[in-house]
């Protein structure tokens, strides 16, 4: 009795080992992993009885599809009443008017938002031109300003100074060209002053410059003259006339 029971464990230590080398072969060799065992053991996990049964409610879904399938492929190739065509073709129509509506509205929204952003860009160039313009006359002021006051200081300043020195320096314009400032210096002065400034012009050739200053100074006084006669005879056109005086009825005193 004891002989075979330890007969029967080295066999069973034998199926043991070998059954271990054998999985070991096959895991060595590439023939099972993780994921072919986790198969195997849902292959194995239910019983026949219910693996027929899943794929005998598999077949009758597949069937129930296909024959829905069928059914509607069925009802698809029916042809439509009279009714039926004219109602799909008034939904067609209200679709594509929606449609149309959609785009008009977004159409209308970006020419509405383009409008808006000329209009803010027209508002911006107008107020950057007025600010530019604003700036341009104040410099424009304030430099005629100052050239008005440079005039009547250099003006009081040939007034003050002896008559020699004042030739000296609108001689000194004559002859660079500045004529027409030496004219206007002469004809903002004082009149006493100029005659006795262009009484000192006794040098060689400064005699004929004299002359040409006091010509220049006398047309420049008709000028004025004419231009003032033409303000008023304008104002006077366009004042009203004075109504007659009415005659004196006969045999009055």
């Amino acid at each position: 009795m004891g002989s075979l029971v330890k007969l029967i464990r080295v066999l069973a230590i034998a199926h043991l080992l070998a059954f271990i080398g054998f999985a070991g072969w096959l895991v060595a060799s590439g023939r099972v992993d993780a994921e072919r065992l986790k198969r195997m053991r849902e292959m194995f996990q239910p019983t026949i009885a219910e693996e027929k049964a899943l794929l005998a409610q598999a077949e009758s879904d597949a069937a129930a599809a296909t024959a829905a399938a069928e059914e509607r492929r069925r009802l698809l190739e029916v042809p439509m009443t009279r009714t039926e065509q004219i109602l799909s073709a008034e939904r067609f129509e209200q679709r594509a008017e929606l449609a149309l509506r959609g785009l008009e509205d977004e159409r209308r929204r970006l020419l509405s938002d383009l409008s808006g952003r000329e209009r803010e860009v027209t508002q911006r160039e107008e107020a950057l031109a007025k600010r530019q313009a604003d700036w341009e006359q104040s410099i424009a002021t304030q430099k005629e300003r100052q050239t008005d006051d440079q005039f009547r200081k250099a003006v009081r300043l040939l007034e003050a100074a002896p008559a020699k020195q004042s030739k000296d320096w609108i001689l000194e314009l004559v002859q660079t060209g500045r004529e027409d400032q030496a004219v206007a210096y002469l004809d903002a002065m004082n009149p006493a002053k100029s005659a006795g400034l262009l009484k000192a012009f006794k040098g060689e050739g400064e005699a004929k410059v004299a002359t040409d200053l006091l010509e220049r100074l006398r047309q420049l006084g008709l000028e004025s003259e004419i231009s003032a006669g033409a303000k008023n005879a304008a104002e006077s056109a366009e004042s009203p006339a004075e109504p007659a005086r009415q005659a004196p009825a006969p045999g009055a005193r």
